[in-house]
């Protein structure tokens, strides 16, 4: 068994690289090399993936056996997040790259590919799109006192209108892909300190007379607060029969300046 140790640097580009056997003459038994697909068409076999001279990626795909993950030289936006004996991982999606936190666990252990894999529908981005192209407006909230008629010891109310739950079915490479969506609450940040958090209820966010989303304002601000009302998001997605996974979806913000004014009582003649 022959193995490649370098590539000139213009092949350095693999569409994939999984892992097989290969009978060693040598030592007259069975090694575990990892054969990669050149872009261009070839095959090289390394002793391991730390031989590879690129920088590989984790990819999801299917083999001969099913779904499996591999390693392609392409930037790809899915993690490692632990790794097994028998070269099966946990894997994760990172919904966005350019900030922490926001990777999403993908179904159950995923073994490794042992034939040459195809790379796979990708039902993590594909619920994120369709998530992220639904959640897009912005809370429109009613304010009474109006903007600029706010005044200190009288009431304010926010009325704001709630999103039903919505719910998909889609197609991801073939397969099912289910899709819940809804407001699980409204939070209002009044601007003074005092932030509440209300459910996703009509009458109680109903605005004036008979909401119960009220402020009394303490202090005079002539140059306004910023009073601030969000939709906070709850979003899930599984294909068809598996387990859910939530979708760490941001909150939709509205940010509105409400001056407040004192009424100053006068004594006169």
């Amino acid at each position: 068994m022959t193995l490649a140790v370098a590539l000139p640097s213009s092949a350095d580009t693999f569409t994939s690289c999984w892992v097989t056997r290969e009978f060693d003459p040598f030592y007259l038994e069975f090694q575990t090399v990892t054969r990669c697909r050149i872009a261009g068409g070839d095959t090289v076999d390394y002793a391991s993936d730390s031989q590879v001279p690129s920088v590989l990626f984790p990819n999801l795909g299917t083999d001969i056996t099913g779904q499996c993950w591999y390693y392609t030289s392409a930037t790809t936006a899915y993690v490692i997040l632990d790794r097994f004996a028998d070269g099966s991982v946990e894997m994760g999606y990172d919904i966005d790259p350019s900030t922490p936190g926001g990777i999403v666990a993908i179904g159950p252990v995923i073994p490794r590919c042992t034939s040459e894999p195809i790379p796979a529908a990708d039902p993590a981005a594909d619920a994120w799109d369709y998530v992220m192209s639904y959640v897009h407006d912005p809370p429109a909230p009613e304010l009474s006192p109006a903007p600029g008629q706010g005044i200190t010891g009288m009431e304010t109310y926010v009325g704001v209108e709630v999103p039903e739950d919505h719910t998909a079915t889609l197609s991801s490479g073939g397969t099912g892909l289910e899709i819940e969506i809804s407001v699980e609450a409204v939070v209002v940040i009044w601007g003074d300190g005092r932030n509440d958090t209300f459910p996703p209820d009509d009458q109680i966010l109903s605005g004036y007379p008979d909401g119960s989303a009220i402020h009394v304002y303490e202090v005079k601000d002539a140059d306004g607060v910023d009073l601030t009302v969000e939709y906070d998001w709850f979003a899930r997605w599984r294909l068809t029969g598996d387990v859910w996974t939530a979708l760490p979806v941001p909150n939709t913000t509205t940010a509105v300046v409400y001056p407040v004014a004192e009424v100053v009582s006068r004594l006169t003649d």
